[in-house]
């Protein structure tokens, strides 16, 4: 952390300043050795530019080159600012000087005898308060009261001819004088008035002149810089620091702030990137520079691995120096985040959120062009998808504030209970083993955030080596075993394993090897044995279907798979069919010998390819399904989900004969369920029950569709 103290040393120099100083004091040294004068030096910068530091580095020359010429000196630092609020500064400054003299030289003891004299009689604030004229005539009344004939010119003379005498230099700087209140910058002056011609002293001010200036005006009412010319014979104006070195300073100082070596290495790897950011500019001194850094130092090390750091200096240097355009940012979130069309198609149609709107919106808006350089520099994101463009995935992957998810992290610096740490993206894309990640997707899948965790993996892991992308495909094929699947619509659309599996096959684009892909599903097939894994081979017999038909397109399921050369891919997909098939077999004897649970829709799928490739096995086994009357409504249920609509928010489903799974006899179940009990089962399968014998009665006519709630008919389709 900076402590915004003055250099003292030297070799600190950090600005060049110290040539400039060893001039000054060369010159004051030189010019005063041989006579008794007295003069009042100005320096002049302003607020941080590095006023105390030349001060310093002016002192430290002084002594040494008087040391090498034998010539005795003594230094009184004063800093008003250290007594501010005292209502007589000429007493304190006085005070100080007596002690200074008495401590450090024999010859002036009785030169501060002698001002202490001056002080005893020296009624300051009248001086101050009062006309010039007023001042004197009030000192002559405090002499004579005192029994003492002498002016206060003479007294003064005394003390001159002490110092003359002495040969001994005094040197006293006065510093900080910005940073008093105006009546106290006005009792400084008045001070420097008095005491500034003593013999053998060498006044060096350090202020703002345009501070200063202005509270002489309206204390006198006239020209402040006249005013100040008037006492201060010599000025030095420091020079401004240019911008190529405050970027330099910066950039050093932002090196060596962190003890992390993690962010110091992501520090230096954007060193040069940070130099053409637009919040440098702020940046007009040191203090700025120490005041910017000691407040990253506190903020970036306990989130630095979620965001984008030079969007994060960005947004602290608003937070920083201009408060009003950070809270704008905050209040104005929904008008500056990047916002995309989430069309159903997917055609990337352009947001009318967009760079254009955006922009125009920055521009009318009352902040000045830096403000408004950075709010551009954050939130217009050119997304034409031309050369040199951001992609609203870039967004994502750079962890930028104008993604709508990362907003909030730049301005709580914490991560929301339903956020995502980067850490667990890193491990998940480039650490982890398989086994890992699938324990990763349990817990976002927990919280409810696996698709937006599966669409940022996708994302971020865009240009990774083939090694990952695998073990990424992998990692998303273990874990669907954990989903149901569920039918929200045709072909399982909406189903969650089908989203997850939908990405696993949009990620087998970045493997360019298609045999590798291939190795990779198949791979999975033989060694996972899950609804999830049979439904994998399914799909990609769908896709084969599309291909055969001339209708499998780069934006379908699993066209990465295929070669389309015929022998290669029939070859392919009587390995998927091989194993689907064996799968299905497998899941439909654990049903059966272990009693394992599957969903309504996974059974159906099972039964079908059973029946079609195992005929003899389904046949020999599909009673030990039904064990009491509760599998029997089950499995009617499930031959009536097998077509079914929707009408007006309404569903319908229909009852055929060729529903009913084989081995389920039509009269056998009527008879059954003419026997039963209307008690002992639930409401909803009392339903089943009834639609059962609804379509019996209709003879089980095709295309009629009926209401489960009340049996009506909903028409032919």
């Amino acid at each position: 952390m900076h402590t915004d103290l003055p250099l003292k040393e030297n070799s600190t120099d950090k600005l060049g300043r110290h040539p400039f100083a060893y001039e000054i004091a060369s010159g004051l040294v030189k010019s005063f050795k041989d006579n008794n004068e007295s003069i009042v030096l100005g320096i002049n910068g302003t607020w941080g530019s590095g006023k105390s530091t030349l001060l310093n580095f002016i002192i430290n020359e002084v002594e040494d080159i008087s040391t090498s010429i034998n010539q005795e000196i003594i230094v009184l630092r004063f800093n008003p600012w250290m007594f501010s609020g005292q209502k007589e500064l000429q007493n304190v400054f006085l005070r100080e000087l007596i002690l200074k003299l008495k401590n450090n030289s024999e010859k002036l003891k009785n030169a501060s005898k002698k001002i202490a004299e001056f002080l005893e009689y020296l009624n300051w604030v009248n001086y101050v308060h009062s006309g010039a004229g007023e001042a004197l005539k009030s000192l002559k009344n405090i002499f004579k009261k005192a029994g003492k004939e002498k002016e206060l010119s003479e007294l003064k003379k005394e003390i001159d001819n002490i110092l003359i005498e002495s040969k001994v230099k005094l040197y006293i700087t006065i510093d900080d004088i910005d940073r008093l209140t105006p009546n106290e910058i006005t009792d400084i002056f008045q001070l420097i008035k008095l005491n500034g011609n003593f013999a053998n002293t060498i006044f060096i001010l350090a202020y703002d002149q345009n501070v200063v200036q202005t509270a002489l005006e309206n204390q006198f009412g006239e020209n402040g810089k006249k005013y100040i010319e008037k006492i201060v014979q010599v000025d030095y104006t420091l020079p401004s620091i240019s911008k190529e070195d405050i970027s330099r300073l910066f950039i050093d100082n932002l090196n060596i702030l962190f003890n992390e070596d993690e962010i110091i290495d992501k520090i230096k790897e954007l060193n040069e990137s940070i130099k053409s950011e637009p919040f440098i500019n702020f940046f007009s001194s040191l203090r700025d520079i120490y005041r910017f850094n000691n407040s990253i130092k506190l903020r970036l090390p306990s989130i630095v691995n979620e965001l984008n750091i030079l969007d994060f200096l960005l947004i602290e240097s608003l937070r920083v120096f201009d408060q009003k355009a950070y809270k704008f940012i905050i209040d104005n979130k929904e008008s500056l985040v990047y916002k995309s069309d989430n069309n159903i198609n997917n055609f990337n149609f352009r947001s009318n959120n967009n760079e254009q709107s955006t922009d125009a919106f920055i521009e009318s808006i009352d902040f000045n062009d830096l403000i408004k350089q950075i709010l551009k520099r954050l939130f217009i994101v050119d997304s034409s998808y031309s050369f040199n463009s951001n992609t609203p995935d870039d967004l994502i992957r750079g962890k930028r504030v104008a993604n709508e998810s990362y907003f909030n992290r730049y301005f709580n610096l914490q991560l929301s209970n339903f956020d995502i740490q980067e850490y667990v993206f890193e491990s998940f894309i480039n650490e982890n083993s398989a086994e890992e990640n699938e324990d990763i997707l349990k817990n976002v899948q927990e919280k409810g955030q696996l698709f937006q965790f599966l669409n940022w993996v996708k994302i971020k892991s865009k240009g990774c080596d083939e090694y990952r992308q695998q073990k990424i495909i992998e990692s998303i094929l273990i874990y669907s075993k954990n989903l149901p699947h569920k039918k929200g619509m045709f072909w399982g659309i909406g189903s969650d394993l089908t989203t997850v599996l939908h990405y696993a096959s949009d990620m087998l684009y970045d493997i360019n090897d298609i045999e590798v892909r291939r190795k990779l599903i198949l791979s999975h097939l033989e060694s996972n044995v899950s609804f999830a894994s049979f439904y994998l081979g399914d799909r990609i017999l769908y896709a084969n279907e599309q291909s055969e038909n001339g209708k499998l397109y780069s934006s379908n399921e699993w066209y990465y798979l295929f070669k389309f050369e015929k022998e290669s891919d029939l070859e392919f997909i009587e390995k998927i069919l091989s194993k689907r098939n064996s799968i299905a077999k497998d899941l439909f004897d654990n049903i059966l010998i272990k009693n394992e649970f599957l969903a309504e829709d996974e059974i159906g799928l099972i039964l079908d390819t059973v029946y079609k490739n195992y005929n003899e096995h389904y046949e020999a086994n599909f009673d030990k399904l039904i064990e009491n009357d509760h599998d029997l409504v089950k499995y009617v249920w499930l031959s009536i989900k097998r077509s079914w609509m929707t009408s007006n928010s309404k569903v319908g489903y229909q009852l055929a004969e060729y529903q009913l799974y084989p081995e389920l006899d039509k009269e056998a179940i009527k008879s059954r369920f003419d026997s039963l009990n209307s008690a002992d089962f639930d409401e909803n399968e009392n339903k089943i029950i009834s639609l059962f014998k609804k379509a019996y009665d209709d003879g089980f006519e095709e295309k009629k569709y009926y209401d489960i709630e009340t049996l009506e008919e909903m028409g032919k389709w």
